[in-house]
């Protein structure tokens, strides 16, 4: 009797080993969903998207090496491909693959909904031209909405509001490693060329080249949080402000980028200004950086600023940045390195304003042009930074290191020296309709005609 005890138990053991096994088996025989291989055809591809938002596919798209996949209908409304709305996110692999607008309908290629998410590796994404008003010319990020990019390359794309990528408020929109080039915005006072910003957007590695707008024609800004790390906002154009980079209001931080050869061509209502950056409002930081060869042709009150335009009431902070050869071309020029028209310029650790160009008659301020010209009053800290080799060329034309009218300007172990106007009128140094006390530790020489001499107001310390 005991054996045969035994014997049951050891069958009824088995037996649930045997049953425990075969579940086993069974579960596993089950297929989970694998990658998608998108075939070379933008119908596969669209059946892909509407099959992953739906949860009916796998999320992560695998698209044909080298294909281009040519829409050429709107998937819906505005856009060309269905709208990304899967909150766990679609991963689109792109293998060197292009998604391209190729006929005249108007449409974007990739609206990221509300709460949806993409995240794209290797593709270029080309020639998106939406009806609406809305922009986001190739790709749209709504409030909500995630776009992750890395080596992306967004060209060729047209739009009212960033013409290449718009980020609405509540967005979130991060490029590493990508090229945003070549895209220009259409209609009358047009923003953001390559990229126009409201949410959180984080560059990394990325350049913006050759985009153009009507203000922004790099970058703009209009509210929350930029930061743009290394890369080149190069070869942009605007026609009234900011041809690189337009920072209208929130917080920025900029480190170890080129902002250079960007240009002002003052073809629309203003006088044009800002051909590196345009401040507005908001607390800004350039650090590691370099912002050279932008240029502005431009007169009159509103023109200026070869490499910055500081213009409303934002606080903008140099950190070690070089602000060199920028250029402004035109009658009554203003600011050939830097023009601030209001708010706060902070100028430290070695960021120096070095060989700005004015060319033009009564032109003022080669290096800088501190001028409270609507009253919002303004306030320049020099400190450890040099204001040398700066030029102001044409008839009437004087103060080719700093020009201060009513605002408030302080040197702290600065540099205004080597800068070079007309013989007359002088000073070529430094000119100030209100007395400048500097801290001991700061030099004003070998500038001509004179460093401060015939300046209205002194600046203490400065003998000519």
């Amino acid at each position: 009797m005991t054996r045969h005890r035994t014997t049951s138990r050891r069958l009824r053991h088995l037996t649930a080993l045997a049953l425990t096994t075969l579940a086993a088996t069974a579960t596993s025989a089950v297929p989970a969903h694998a990658d998608v291989t998108v075939g070379c055809t933008t119908a596969d591809l669209v059946t892909a998207i509407n099959n992953a938002n739906s949860g009916m596919g796998d999320p992560v798209l695998n698209l044909t090496s080298y294909c281009v996949y040519e829409v050429t209908a709107a998937a819906s409304a505005d856009d060309g491909l269905p709208p990304i709305t899967l909150a766990a996110g679609i991963t689109i692999n792109g293998n060197n693959a292009t998604i391209k607008r190729t006929v005249p309908a108007n449409f974007r290629l990739f609206d990221i909904a509300s709460g949806g998410k993409l995240s794209a590796f290797d593709l270029s994404v080309e020639n998106g031209e939406p009806a609406s008003n809305i922009g986001g010319g190739a790709i749209l990020v709504q409030n909500g909405g995630t776009f992750i990019g890395d080596n992306v390359t967004v060209e060729g794309s047209t739009g009212n509001l960033g013409a290449g990528i718009r980020g609405r408020v509540g967005s979130t929109l991060t490029l590493s490693n990508s090229i945003v080039r070549d895209n220009r915005t259409t209609g009358g006072a047009t923003t953001g060329g390559g990229i126009y910003s409201e949410g959180t957007t984080s560059l990394v590695d990325t350049d913006i080249l050759s985009n153009r707008a009507g203000n922004a024609g790099g970058i703009g800004k209009a509210s929350g949080t930029l930061t743009v790390t290394r890369g080149n906002i190069k070869f942009n154009t605007a026609d009234d402000l900011g041809a690189g980079l337009d920072l209208t209001a929130g917080t920025s931080t900029v480190d170890g980028t080129v902002i250079a050869d960007n240009r002002i061509t003052t073809g629309g209502v203003q006088t044009g200004s800002g051909g590196g950056v345009v401040v507005v409002s908001g607390t800004h930081t350039i650090k590691n950086a370099s912002i050279a060869g932008n240029k502005v042709a431009g007169n009159g009150i509103d023109g200026g600023g070869g490499g910055i335009h500081l213009l409303g009431e934002g606080t903008l902070t140099l950190d070690n940045t070089k602000v060199t050869a920028n250029q402004v071309i035109g009658e009554n020029a203003k600011g050939g390195g830097i023009l601030a028209n209001g708010g706060t310029l902070n100028i430290n650790n070695g960021s120096d304003v070095t060989k700005n160009l004015l060319s033009g008659r009564y032109s003022q301020g080669g290096g800088i042009h501190a001028g409270n010209d609507f009253g919002q009053g303004v306030t320049v800290n020099v400190d450890g930074s040099a204001i040398d080799f700066n030029k102001v060329a044409g008839t009437g034309s004087f103060a080719a290191g700093v020009y201060n009218s009513d605002s408030t300007v302080t040197f702290t172990g600065a540099s205004v020296s080597n800068n070079s106007a007309p013989a007359d009128p002088a000073p070529g140094g430094i000119w100030t309709n209100v007395a400048i006390t500097t801290v001991p530790g700061s030099v004003f020489a070998n500038n001509t005609p004179t460093n401060c001499d015939r300046s209205p107001a002194p600046v203490s310390t400065c003998v000519n």
